[in-house]
């Protein structure tokens, strides 16, 4: 689902994402699975079209109330930003479709599973999430991302605009 706080709204099956649109994946710093999801992202996006925050740091925390998205670490978020500044927020198997949409061919096919069911993919979604910190682990209180080009896009510093 897509929340705007009074933005630009995208949640139907065919949106796609702008190539100018700046999209950023809030990640829990702490969560094994969500530093693995980063890291797999980070070395299928060839082209450095997804930007990585932790939910814990000062700019994640920043952008997620921006976009009114849920500061619980719940779920994975993600924020789309257009050159104009419109910002977009995704949760939950929309916000992993969306980043995967990104990505483009042959990655980008992923999304056309959005035309599942939004209560099947979050059911689905929810119940890794809910034992993602069992089955994966943590991270020991850091984020564990190691390779350089995702401690490249980890922390850097956002665009320009996107946390006024």
């Amino acid at each position: 689902r897509a929340t705007t706080a009074g933005m630009n709204r995208r949640d139907e099956p065919g949106a796609s994402t702008s190539s100018s649109s700046t999209l950023v994946a809030l990640i829990d710093g702490d969560c094994a699975l969500c530093s693995g999801y980063a890291r797999l992202v980070s070395a299928l996006d060839g082209k450095g079209a997804v930007y990585f925050e932790t939910q814990q740091s000062d700019a994640g925390r920043a952008l997620l109330k921006r976009c009114g998205m849920p500061t619980d670490l719940s779920s994975i978020v993600v924020v789309e930003v257009s050159p104009k500044g419109k910002a977009v927020g995704y949760v939950r198997s929309t916000a992993v479709l969306r980043t995967f949409l990104a990505l483009g061919a042959p990655w980008s096919a992923l999304y056309l599973t959005v035309a599942i069911p939004e209560f099947i993919r979050d059911g689905v979604y929810g119940l890794v999430a809910k034992h993602r910190y069992s089955v994966f682990g943590t991270n020991g209180g850091r984020c564990a991302l190691p390779d350089a080009v995702t401690r490249r896009r980890i922390g850097r510093k956002l665009p320009a605009g996107l946390l006024d």
